[in-house]
């Protein structure tokens, strides 16, 4: 429990979700400032982030693979425990580079990232090499999702953990490739071995609101600079689960050993 405690204040004042981006090589001194200061200056991104972080604390992670890492916010932020090591794949080169850059310049040597599709970069690990996989916001933009979840089961370490977060918006928006709902995800959890440990509903309620908002403000780049602290210390004070919610947030389990003897007698049943 102290171990856990002790890494989470750590992390906590190593700055707010997402301080480590200040270091993107193409910033200027006052958007460095800002994001120190700040964090990502993104709102569904922090709102998921509520999330998803307490969950990576409580899990004590030691190796992590993080899917679509994107701007490596959730990489960077298991970084500040040196005793973590973490993988991000991302097919966009330049924020590769970037995330690269920033590692560099942090002294994170526990933290890599590889250039490449989730698919091709999941297929170069040997088995076994992982204790926790991150899909956040990444499992929508791809095909073959079940063949995806079939690698990250082969690449998890039995009783290793996948969190994901996908949108059941009923619809698919530009460059996302997979509908989810309630029962593809479980579904499609069962027929790739895990065991689901939980789903939740997410943006909801004032939360979709709030991103609504953000995202109008977005277009203006010096207006949603102002107003982003005031909105998310407003959002601070409303649930971002929700029954209601257009996304879901989901942890499953790839079973131990142990359990797959246990469980073998019931299968046949």
């Amino acid at each position: 429990m102290r171990a856990l405690e002790n890494s989470s204040l750590l992390k906590l004042f190593s700055g707010p979700f997402g301080a480590e981006y200040a270091w993107r090589p193409t910033w200027g001194i006052l958007e460095r400032s800002y994001i120190r200061m700040f964090g990502l200056l993104d709102l569904p991104g922090r709102l998921r982030a509520r999330i998803v972080m307490p969950e990576l604390d409580r899990l004590q992670l030691r190796k992590v693979l993080d899917l679509g890492s994107g701007t490596g916010c959730y990489s960077f932020y298991l970084s500040r425990d040196n005793c973590t090591d973490i993988t991000g794949v991302e097919i966009d080169g330049c924020r590769v580079s970037e995330s690269s850059h920033i590692a560099k310049c942090l002294g994170r040597g526990n933290l890599k990232f590889l250039c490449g599709s989730v698919d091709q970069c999941l297929k170069s690990f040997p088995p076994e090499a992982f204790e926790t996989a991150l899909a956040i916001e990444v499992l929508q933009y791809l095909t073959d999702v079940a063949s995806i979840l079939q690698e990250t089961y082969r690449v998890l370490k039995p009783g290793g953990y996948l969190l994901g977060h996908v949108p059941v918006l009923g619809r698919l928006r530009p460059e996302e490739r997979t509908l989810f709902d309630d029962n593809q995800i479980q579904e499609i959890l069962f027929e790739t071995h895990f065991q689901i440990v939980e789903i939740r509903p997410t943006f909801g309620g004032i939360s979709r609101k709030l991103c609504s908002l953000y995202d109008r403000l977005s277009r203006r780049r010096m207006l949603v600079g102002i107003l982003f602290p005031f909105i998310l210390l407003a959002s601070a004070a409303f649930q971002v689960e929700n029954p209601n919610g257009d996304y879901r947030f989901f942890i499953a389990r790839k079973p131990s050993e142990k359990m797959d003897k246990n469980q073998g007698p019931k299968d046949e049943d």
